[in-house]
């Protein structure tokens, strides 16, 4: 594993680097798949990638990962959490899985722990959230699997393909986080059994 910062199941999470923007993203932004859980309906280029990853680069209103499957250190996607205000310890996130091998297995919803315990645990968050339009069932299915809660819903707050979408409000609390997936202890002792196992405790 290449500069993991946090470790799941199926994937780990470290820093997203403007290399990754041809090393799958920009594919990725660009097929009609993916995109179709995705609010932007425009096509994207490498200018708007790289100005898009530098806009990430302000750590106290953006964190951005690289998703890398375990066994081989593929980069498989981009996980994020935005707007973040530590005022009301809250903020919310994004991810995308890229290849369509790796879709719909689980990946995302691995990626998805790691990066409410980095928000939880790490940046000391009480609240993420994030909006799904309603025809996305993938990401509301790996939402559900995880353990957000659907607050309510937006009434036609997208427009995609020709009409008006509603969307679903999803969020999770630190208490929700640590009585379904563990809290600090659990997750340090998990940690350095992984560095022990490695040999790089």
């Amino acid at each position: 594993m290449k500069r993991a910062w946090l470790i799941g199941d199926k994937v780990y999470l470290r820093a997203i680097e403007r290399t990754d923007i041809d090393n799958g993203w920009l594919d990725w932004i660009n097929d009609p798949i993916n995109t179709m859980g995705l609010w932007s309906p425009n096509p994207q280029n490498r200018e708007h990638l790289v100005e898009y990853f530098e806009n990430s680069l302000d750590q106290s209103k953006v964190v951005m990962f690289a998703v890398c499957d375990k066994t081989n250190d593929r980069y498989i996607g981009n996980a994020r959490l935005f707007d973040i205000n530590f005022i009301h310890r809250m903020c919310g996130y994004g991810r995308l899985i890229g290849p369509p091998e790796y879709r719909g297995k689980g990946y995302g919803s691995d990626a998805l722990i790691q990066l409410l315990r980095h928000g939880f645990h790490n940046l000391g968050l009480n609240r993420i959230w994030s909006v799904a339009w309603i025809e996305n069932e993938k990401s509301l299915a790996s939402n559900r699997k995880v353990g957000m809660t659907e607050e309510g819903v937006a009434r036609q707050y997208c427009y995609k393909n020709g009409r008006f979408y509603d969307g679903i409000y999803l969020s999770m609390l630190r208490s929700d986080f640590d009585r379904l997936h563990g809290g600090p202890d659990h997750w340090a002792e998990r940690d350095s059994k992984l560095r022990a196992a490695s040999g790089n405790d």
